[in-house]
């Protein structure tokens, strides 16, 4: 999936458009959350690119969604269904845009590869091996997801120590292979 031509009838959405906290967990790149809010209007669809840049993005699903990923050259996949508090996480190396049928409630978060990469030194007893993953259900994500939403809406203290902690606990839950946690 990669960033490309959109239909003009759609609304194009970036991530600058929303609330967001940029925090540095460890000490090799800062990772960024926004939540992601569209209500849904009378126009085909919205679309959400994501630019080209050596990190992941992972939404994570605050509330059932419908959508489907834009290829290079415009054209769309088959839409699906992604359900509250599922997650998906994608490479952005090439860029990636994502066609909504429906509202949209999320947690985006950029993860730079650097920060991947220090993560996997920091812990080595994780196998920290980001794999794309699409619709899977991670109900520690979602939790942690929810309790980011103070913070991007302006209603608590973004130099609480807490967000440190909340983000690097959300970049390790989402990077660790899943028999590895205990």
């Amino acid at each position: 999936m990669a960033a490309g031509p959109h239909h003009e009838a759609e609304k194009l959405l970036r991530l600058d458009q929303f609330p967001h906290v940029k925090v540095e967990p460890f000490q090799a790149g800062a990772i960024c959350a926004w939540h992601i809010r569209h209500a849904r209007d009378d126009s085909p669809g919205a679309v959400l690119e994501l630019e080209a840049r050596n990190a992941y993005f992972a939404m994570i699903y605050l509330r059932p969604v419908t959508h489907c990923d834009l290829l290079r050259n415009g054209e769309a996949l088959s839409p699906k269904q992604y359900d509250e508090g599922s997650i998906c996480l994608v490479d952005l190396s090439e860029g990636a845009a994502i066609r909504f049928s429906t509202e949209l409630d999320g947690i985006g978060l950029v993860v730079p590869f650097s920060l991947v990469d220090e993560i996997a030194s920091r812990f080595p007893q994780l196998r920290i091996l980001p794999r794309p993953r699409r619709n899977s259900p991670d109900m520690v994500l979602y939790k942690l997801g929810l309790s980011l939403l103070p913070f991007l809406s302006g209603h608590d203290d973004t130099a609480s120590p807490a967000l440190q902690h909340i983000l690097a606990a959300l970049c390790i839950q989402l990077l660790a292979e899943r028999h590895n946690l205990h």
